[in-house]
């Protein structure tokens, strides 16, 4: 199956779907943001001239030009198409209404403008094709089309979505897979369809709407897809979204997005860096689960894993980055969210999985197995969850002790894997290749364990608070150890031999885990020198700037840059930068403009509506993995470090 990028994304957190650059809806992940994944194809078409004596133009072939963006500051997504034979304009807009109490309004609402652009009558149709696999299965479907309310239905076990708006003119229902006149798609291919009211099995459908423009002239169709766990549930939903009206729900959808925004922490930044921080706070809001508090790395976008192992799962360590960034940036609703989730998903060992599905349970994977367990996943979970229940001084007896158990679980099996030289045991890699012991993870350990044993102290338990912190203070110890005079080593091999490979996880070492003290000039130099080591071996120059790939002989999608990377050195830099103000301001001055180089580069290789990738500039593939929450996580650091190192240089110039 070929893997087709998505280019944009939306959705208020009860559902999420992801589109492509010419209007295709490529995904609408129902009940959950990482499944079901309820479709297969979704496209929008023109049919120019009259039944049987015209032509079928998908908006995705050559003969339109493409323009796509989201209004505003907002998750509703306008894309523009044109062409010039004939001269037509589409737009399409799209969102997913704004949730209300009770009321997660899980639909999909499509406002389709055609315009003729030119000085002769236009005479055709729009429309859509529609091939549906609720729950993620291509059979035992059931469509039929209520001419009474001019809305088709289709539904499986617990999925039903109705879908209505603007009544068509003709309608198909079918059966897909098939290359005959049994599917509505190749119905359509005359600009007719036969009226077909139902069918079971594997099923499509389609709609079309007659159009008979004067120069000038345009037509307005509203196409709403509502999803619901029953036909009466959806039906519901549609009901009141229609009564609302299109207009009334771009308006309510606007506001709600910029409320949201409306408390976002303030930075004093150019245009650029101001709208991106922004973009990546709105795609942090629709990756989380609302029902659940998980986050999805990326919407699924490789469904077979015939390129990658796919994303639309819950990395504990991308969660934990991104409701981090969200902590930090003014919504501490996003973290406690996840905390909730991580108590839940906690396995009975007291450790987590290598991914999980929203619901908690482990996803399916390939670091689980003793001695290749993704280790640094576990660390994430309960760095997190210590992270809340200190966040609030005042709070932090009241939230350790509804979190002790789990940290106390958790604490207790990481510490049993810690050996007499302050090293985790055999594992996997923050990258999901290598077995052997990692810089990175080894880090992950000591401040998770560190920050368990201060909640151990609020606890009362003494015994353990003084196990953990001794644990962290060895492990930090045996990391910093792993400096080999240029840069931090990868790690160990399994047979004790050091890892010199050049890693940029190491960047971990200063954020997130700070294991270096960029106060002690001499740890300070080290981690400059390491970065300085990275650079060298990993930096690449790509259209738009300098980037950063993963790691030395990487060959995950050719080696190619990653956009997660990019971030992560620029955000060393920052630390850097700042650390180094006061000693050697010119030198602050150099880290921090070339940081900002590095979150332009990034930029640059957004997706056209301005979504952030886990990498990018990759021979096949312009961008991967949109919008990704690790990305977008780093982006929000990033320009609030900026803010705060301009903060800090404005400072000292008045000093």
């Amino acid at each position: 199956m070929p893997v087709h990028l998505p280019t944009a994304a939306i959705g208020n957190g009860h559902m999420l779907a992801t589109l492509g650059a010419s209007g295709e809806i490529m995904t609408i992940f129902y009940p959950h943001t990482d499944f079901a994944q309820n479709v297969h194809e979704a496209l929008p078409f023109v049919y120019a001239g009259e039944p049987d004596q015209g032509r079928l133009m998908w908006t995705w072939e050559d003969g339109f030009s493409r323009t796509q963006h989201y209004l505003g500051d907002t998750n509703i997504l306008v894309t523009e198409l044109e062409c010039s034979d004939p001269a037509l304009q589409i737009t399409l807009s799209d969102l997913i209404p704004a949730p209300e109490p009770n009321r997660p309004n899980t639909a999909l609402v499509r406002t389709v403008t055609i315009e003729n652009l030119s000085a002769s009558e236009f005479t055709g149709a729009f429309g859509h094709y529609f091939d549906l696999r609720l729950g993620e299965v291509a059979g035992k479907q059931a469509v039929r089309y209520d001419r009474a309310t001019g809305r088709f239905l289709q539904y499986f076990r617990d999925i039903a979505v109705v879908m209505g708006g603007t009544v068509p003119d003709q309608v198909r229902c079918g059966k897909a897979g098939y290359a005959n006149e049994r599917s509505a798609k190749i119905d359509l291919t005359n600009g007719h369809l036969n009226g077909q009211p139902e069918d079971i099995g594997d099923v499509d459908f389609a709609h079309l709407f007659r159009l008979k423009l004067a120069p000038g002239e345009s037509r307005a169709i509203t196409v709403t897809i509502s999803f619901g766990a029953d036909l009466h549930s959806a039906e519901a939903i549609l009901d009141r979204l229609q009564h609302i009206g299109p207009d009334a729900l771009r308006l309510q959808t606007n506001d709600y997005w910029h409320a949201y925004l409306d408390r976002r922490a303030p930075v004093a930044v150019d245009d650029d860096l101001q709208g991106a921080y922004k973009r990546a706070l709105l795609m942090l809001a629709i990756l989380q689960d609302a029902q659940t508090g998980s986050f999805v790395a990326a919407p699924e976008f490789d469904p077979q894993y015939d390129h990658c192992g796919g994303y639309g799962y819950c990395w504990p360590r991308d969660a934990s980055e991104a409701a981090d960034a969200l902590f930090t940036a003014g919504y501490p609703e996003a973290l406690e969210r996840l905390v909730g989730w991580y108590g839940r998903a906690q396995q009975p060992d007291g450790l987590w999985g290598q991914r999980h599905w929203a619901e908690g349970p482990i996803a399916a994977s390939w670091a689980q197995r003793d001695d290749f367990c993704q280790l640094d996943q576990s660390a994430a979970a309960l760095l997190s969850i210590c992270q809340w229940a200190l966040a609030e001084p005042g709070d932090a007896k009241h939230r350790i002790e509804q979190n002790y158990a789990a940290i106390k679980a958790a604490a207790g099996a990481l510490s049993g894997l810690v050996d007499e030289r302050g090293y985790h045991a055999p594992a996997c890699d923050l990258w999901e290749t290598f077995e052997g012991i990692f810089a990175y993870t080894n880090a992950a350990f000591s401040v998770c364990l560190q920050a368990a044993a201060d909640c151990a102290r609020i606890a009362g338990d003494t015994a353990s608070a003084q196990e953990w912190s001794a644990l962290a203070e060895k492990a930090a110890a045996a990391t910093l150890a792993l400096f080999n005079g240029t840069h931090f080593a990868r790690g160990l091999h399994n047979v004790g031999e050091r890892d010199n490979t050049v890693d940029s996880a190491t960047f971990g070492l200063i954020e997130p885990f700070g294991i270096i003290d960029l106060d002690d000039p001499v740890q300070r130099r080290m981690g400059s020198d390491n970065l300085a080591t990275i650079e060298s071996a990993l930096g690449r120059q790509i259209e738009g700037g300098p980037a950063i790939r993963r790691y030395q002989g990487d060959a995950y999608l050719g080696g190619t840059a990653g956009c997660v990377n990019t971030l992560w050195a620029a955000q060393v830099k920052l630390h850097l930068a700042l650390s180094s103000l006061t000693d050697e301001p010119a030198k602050a001055r150099e880290l921090a403009d070339s940081a900002l180089d590095y979150v332009r580069t990034c930029l640059h290789h957004a997706t056209p509506a301005g979504c952030l990738p886990e990498l990018m500039a990759a021979a096949e593939f312009p961008y991967w993995a949109a919008p990704h929450a690790w990305a977008s996580a780093l982006l929000v650091k990033c320009v609030l470090a900026y803010n705060k190192w301009l903060q800090a240089a404005a400072s000292q110039e008045r000093a």
